[in-house]
């Protein structure tokens, strides 16, 4: 039995996560879609999901950089140096644009996105993830 994939994003901001879970559904894409609010949450659950007997690890993590407690950055970190989590795809979804953002760290994630103005735009870029779930080895 095939499990269902999981998109888990990580960012403090409520409206943020609202417009991705939503533009999600729009795409039609059979995945399941939660976020935690920092790098603390989203590691935790990472931990608590490799702890379990149930393959519960998501499939793509969208990692805002600028969170409370733990930002992005840090939790980057600790995902690339684990021996499990590495090998998730990680997406940095961030207000600050490419240029602003450290090369260590946009060398760490798979991608990187601007998040959205628009819930149009919002739509486009989860699409582009929902295929992404679909054909990991997919380019940009």
């Amino acid at each position: 039995m095939n499990r269902k994939k999981t998109i888990l994003m990580a960012d403090d901001d409520a409206d943020d996560c609202f417009m991705a879970s939503e533009a999600f559904a729009e795409t039609g894409a059979k995945a399941g879609f939660s976020c935690v609010s920092d790098g603390v949450e989203l590691l935790n659950s990472l931990a608590e999901n490799a702890r379990s007997n149930r393959p519960g690890l998501p499939d793509i993590i969208l990692l805002d950089l600028n969170m409370p407690r733990k930002n992005g950055a840090d939790a980057l970190f600790q995902i690339r140096s684990h021996p499990v989590f590495k090998k998730i795809p990680v997406i940095i979804l961030s207000t600050s644009n490419e240029k602003e953002v450290a090369s260590k760290i946009r060398a760490m994630a798979d991608a990187f996105i601007t998040k959205p103005a628009t819930f149009s735009e919002w739509i486009k870029i989860m699409e582009s993830i929902a295929k992404k779930l679909d054909h990991p080895q997919m380019p940009d």
